[in-house]
C-alpha cells in the first residue's frame, strides 16, 4: 500500500461522510453572516463592502471557527483505526511510516483546504444577495479573494492541522486533537496579547498568531485608513510573510517529530 492509495482512500471515505459537508454549510453560514455584518457597516461609512480589508477579515473570523471544527477531519483520519479496532491489521501490512501518515495527513489537508472554500464561496454569496446598494460595494478584486485564501487561510490550514493530526496520532485519540485546538486557540490569543500589551513586542506577538488574526484585526483595523483598507491588498506585508513562513515550519517541524515517534505498536 502507497501514500496514493492511503491519500486516495481517506480522502473518498471522508468525502462521502455527511459531517465534511456540515462543516462547510456551518463555514458558509457564517461567512455569509459576518460579511452581512460588514455591509452595514459599509452603509454606516465603513470600508466598502467587498474592499480588501473586509474580504480579510472574514477569513479571519472564520479562521477561528474552522479552527475548532477542523480538528474532526484531522482527529478522525489519524485515529480512526485505533477507534475501530482495525489497526492490528494496518499495522501488519508493509507500509511505511511516510507513507501511512503522509496519505493520511494530505488527505485531512486536502479536505479542510475544501471547507475552507465555504468563506470565500460565502463571501460572493452575500455580496451578490439583492438589497446590496453598488454605492456601498467596491471594484471586484479577485487578487483580493486569491491572497485570503493563499495566504491567510491556506498556510492555516497547513499548521494547524499538522498540529492537529499529530496530537491524535502520537496520543491514538481523535479527541485529543480538539482538545489542542482549544489550548493552541486560547493560548495564542493570551501569549499574542501578553506580548503586543504587556512586553509592547508587536512583531513578536503578530509571529504568535496561525490565524493572522491579530494582524488584521489589532493592526489593520485600527491603524489603516479607510482608503487603505479599500485598496491596498492583505497578505503581501513583510510581517505576514514572515508569519506565514513560521507557522509553515512549525507544521512540518510538527509532522517530522510524529514520523520519528510514530511506531506500529498496538
Amino acid at each position: 500500500m502507497k501514500l496514493r492509495e492511503v491519500f486516495r482512500f481517506e480522502l473518498v471515505y471522508q468525502v462521502h461522510h455527511i459531517r465534511t459537508w456540515l462543516y462547510f454549510a456551518v463555514l458558509f453560514i457564517v461567512a455569509c453572516l459576518v460579511t452581512q455584518n460588514s455591509i452595514n457597516d459599509a452603509r454606516n461609512g465603513g470600508a466598502l463592502a467587498n474592499s480588501p480589508f473586509v474580504i480579510a477579515l472574514t477569513t479571519v473570523i472564520c479562521g477561528l471557527l474552522w479552527v475548532l471544527i477542523g480538528s474532526g477531519v484531522a482527529g478522525s483520519a489519524a485515529a480512526r483505526d485505533v477507534k475501530t479496532r482495525m489497526h492490528p491489521l494496518i499495522y501488519a501490512t508493509p507500509i511505511s511510516n511516510a507513507d501511512y501518515l503522509g496519505g493520511r495527513f494530505l488527505a485531512a489537508l486536502a479536505l479542510n483546504a475544501l471547507i475552507l472554500l465555504a468563506v470565500p464561496a460565502g463571501i460572493l454569496l452575500a455580496l451578490l444577495l439583492p438589497g446590496v446598494e453598488p454605492g456601498i460595494l467596491g471594484p471586484f478584486l479577485p487578487a483580493a479573494h486569491l491572497l485570503a485564501y493563499v495566504v491567510l487561510a491556506l498556510p492555516t490550514a497547513f499548521a494547524v492541522t499538522a498540529i492537529q493530526f499529530s496530537l491524535a496520532v502520537l496520543n491514538r485519540r481523535a479527541a485529543v486533537s480538539y482538545a489542542g485546538s482549544v489550548l493552541l486557540l486560547v493560548g495564542v490569543s493570551i501569549g499574542a496579547g501578553a506580548v503586543i500589551n504587556l512586553l509592547q513586542m508587536p512583531a513578536l506577538g503578530k509571529l504568535l498568531d496561525p490565524i493572522g488574526y491579530v494582524t488584521v484585526v489589532g493592526v489593520v483595523s485600527r491603524t489603516w485608513t479607510p482608503l487603505e483598507k479599500n485598496t491596498l491588498l492583505i497578505g503581501l506585508q513583510g510581517s505576514m510573510i514572515v508569519n506565514r513562513i513560521v507557522w509553515i515550519g512549525i507544521g512540518l517541524g510538527a509532522l517530522a517529530f510524529t514520523h520519528r515517534r510514530f511506531r506500529y505498536a498496538r
